[in-house]
C-alpha cells in the first residue's frame, strides 16, 4: 500500500509540472517542488516555470522554458519536444529527400535552415542566452558526424547579429579573420579546438568548436557538446544529439567543459546539458543545467 502512495503522488507530481505544456506563453508553473528531470528531481526547493512560445517543428510542436528558483536562480534551460518531431522525419533512404511542408514556416525557418525557437524574457534577464536555433540534419554532416541528428544552438547573441555572420569567403581578410581569429584563449575551454579555416565555418551561425577528444581514437556520436564563436567572441553552446539517440528513450545527464572567463561576467552559465523523456505524454527534453555565476 505505501509503495501504490508513493507512485501515486510521483504521478501527480508529473501532471502538475508539466501541465505547462499547454499553457500560453507568459503563463508560468508556480510553487513547483518537483521535477521529473535528471537534475532537479532531488530538490525540495520550489520554483516557477516561464515558458516560450510553442511553434510548429517538423511534424510536432517544440517550445523552451526556463526553471527559476524563488530566489530568482535560473536551474534549467530546456527545448521540449512533443513526440510528433521524431515521427516521419525527412531521412533519405533511396531518391531525393522530401522536406515537410511545417518545416517551412513564415517566421521561424531563417536562412540557415534554423527553426528559431524564442526564450521567455525571464530565460533572457538570468542567463546569457537571446534564442536558439533548431537545426534537423537528414543525413549528418562532417567531421564524422554522418548520421540523422539535431543541432540544437543556445545563441548568446541577437537573431539580428547572428543573421549578419556571412558566408565564409576566403578571398575576404576580414571574413576570414572573423571566423578564424581565436577568441581570447581563456573564453573556450582548454581542451576545444576548432578546425582549421572553411571547415566548421557556417552562415548564420559561425565557427564550430570541438573537443579533443573526439578526433582521438575510435569515437560512435551519439551526443556531443559543441561551442561556436564569431569575431572573437564565444556565440554559442550546442549539444548534438542523434535522431537514434533520442527515439531510443535513452537519458543523459553530464558536465561539459568550461572556459576560465566568460563574455558576460556577472552572468549565469550552465555546466550540465541533459537528455531525458516524459513518461506520461512522451516529450523530449533537452536542458542546460546546474548553472553558476562568473
Amino acid at each position: 500500500m505505501k509503495t501504490l502512495i508513493n507512485n501515486l503522488k510521483k504521478v501527480m507530481a508529473l501532471v502538475i509540472v508539466f501541465s505547462f505544456c499547454s499553457c500560453s506563453t507568459n503563463d508560468e508553473l508556480s510553487n513547483a517542488s518537483t521535477s521529473t528531470n535528471s537534475s532537479l528531481k532531488t530538490s525540495s526547493d520550489k520554483f516557477n516555470v516561464f515558458k516560450g512560445p510553442e511553434v510548429q517543428y517538423l511534424n510536432g510542436k517544440a517550445r523552451s522554458w526556463i526553471s527559476i528558483n524563488k530566489e530568482g536562480f535560473p536551474l534549467e534551460l530546456a527545448i521540449e519536444f512533443t513526440p510528433d518531431v521524431l515521427v516521419d522525419l525527412p531521412i533519405p533512404t533511396d531518391g531525393e529527400m522530401v522536406m515537410p511542408e511545417n518545416n517551412i514556416l513564415p517566421g521561424t525557418l531563417v536562412e540557415d535552415g534554423a527553426t528559431v525557437l524564442p526564450l521567455h524574457s525571464k530565460a533572457k534577464e538570468v542567463t546569457p542566452f537571446e534564442h536558439i536555433g533548431l537545426n534537423f540534419q537528414p543525413m549528418g554532416h562532417d567531421p564524422g558526424f554522418n548520421v540523422p541528428h539535431f543541432d540544437l544552438h543556445f545563441y548568446a547573441i541577437t537573431l539580428e547579429e547572428r543573421l549578419a555572420i556571412p558566408t565564409y569567403d576566403q578571398n575576404n581578410q576580414d571574413i576570414v579573420d572573423a571566423f578564424n581569429l581565436f577568441p581570447d584563449p581563456t573564453k573556450m575551454p582548454n581542451d576545444y579546438v576548432k578546425p582549421p579555416l572553411i571547415q566548421a565555418s557556417y552562415p548564420n551561425m559561425g565557427k564550430h568548436w570541438l573537443p579533443i577528444s573526439w578526433f582521438i581514437g575510435s569515437n560512435t556520436f551519439t551526443h556531443i557538446m559543441v561551442y561556436g564563436s564569431y569575431a572573437q567572441k564565444n556565440t554559442f553552446t550546442e549539444p548534438m544529439i542523434t535522431v537514434d539517440y533520442l527515439l531510443s528513450g535513452e537519458e543523459f545527464s553530464g558536465t561539459y567543459s568550461q572556459p576560465l572567463t566568460f563574455e558576460e561576467p556577472g552572468n549565469n552559465y550552465p555546466t550540465k546539458y541533459n537528455i531525458y523523456h516524459d513518461e506520461l505524454n512522451g516529450n523530449i527534453y533537452i536542458t542546460l543545467s546546474d548553472f553558476v555565476t562568473r
